[in-house]
């Protein structure tokens, strides 16, 4: 993976948000592994479209569900979810990589922003409050920084919605009953070209997973992330955290 590339992990990952994530961690932790969460292995594993005969699978499989989703058709399911939260969101992921079981929370609203990670219980955070500056806040050693941040810097915390570019294609999983949707990555966000792939449930058309495809790369080298959770923004976590107890760096 090019440096340029670690860009949109850093932004999309939220490494800004770990004081201790330095520029050699973020590319070294670019490589997907096996996940380990509640999601079954097949609903994490690489959204490949195999070209393989399926019929023995299914003579000795039974399909994880059907869905009416047309491949060909008008509706996408990433349209939807963009309409739902139109006035934003709270999402909550587990990344799958060789820091498999960090968690993370995006909050957006308004031009506001929150992203923390977690890290083996130790929690960093950042806020985009709308009042010109970004807090970075590190739980673990008790420290904040305080930098300027331009009416548009929030939108880098914007995983969802904010590196999409035109849809590309779809693929379902006939073994999971997962939709994958394939929209191409707006370089001027990403620093680089590529794919970011959302997976659905082929039923209800949630929000499943959020895979990063950098140009040129495999699945093996792509950016996982598993959905645990999603609903309407907190206003609470968009406000300039209380950094009494925390000193300054």
């Amino acid at each position: 993976m090019n440096k340029k590339m670690v860009t949109i992990i850093a932004a999309l990952a939220m490494c800004t948000a770990m004081a201790s994530c330095s520029e050699s961690d973020t590319a070294s932790s670019s490589k997907a592994e096996t996940t380990t969460t509640t999601t079954t292995a097949a609903e994490s594993a690489a959204p490949v479209e195999s070209t393989a005969d399926e019929s023995s699978a299914d003579s000795t499989s039974t399909s994880a569900g059907t869905t009416d989703y047309d491949v060909d058709g008008d509706f996408r399911a990433f349209e939807q979810l963009k309409d739902k939260y139109a006035d934003g969101y709270l999402v909550t992921l587990e990344g799958q990589m060789s820091n498999s079981g960090t968690k993370y929370t995006i909050c957006v609203k308004d031009g506001k922003a929150y992203e923390s990670s977690t890290i083996q219980g130790m929690k960093s955070y950042a806020v985009y409050p709308g009042d010109g500056k970004k807090y970075n806040v590190s739980e673990a050693t008790t420290t904040y920084s305080v930098d300027d941040a331009d009416e548009n810097a929030w939108k880098d915390s914007d995983i969802l919605f904010g590196a999409a570019l035109d849809f590309d294609h779809a693929y379902i999983d006939e073994t999971t009953n997962v939709v994958h949707e394939y929209y191409k990555l707006d370089s001027a966000v990403s620093g680089g070209e590529g794919q970011i792939v959302y997976g659905f449930d082929g039923a209800t058309y949630d929000l499943k997973q959020v895979v990063l495809l950098p140009e040129g790369t495999d699945e093996s080298n792509a950016v996982y992330f598993t959905v645990d959770s999603m609903g309407e923004a907190d206003d609470s976590l968009l406000a300039v955290p209380d950094l009494s107890a925390y000193t300054e760096e």
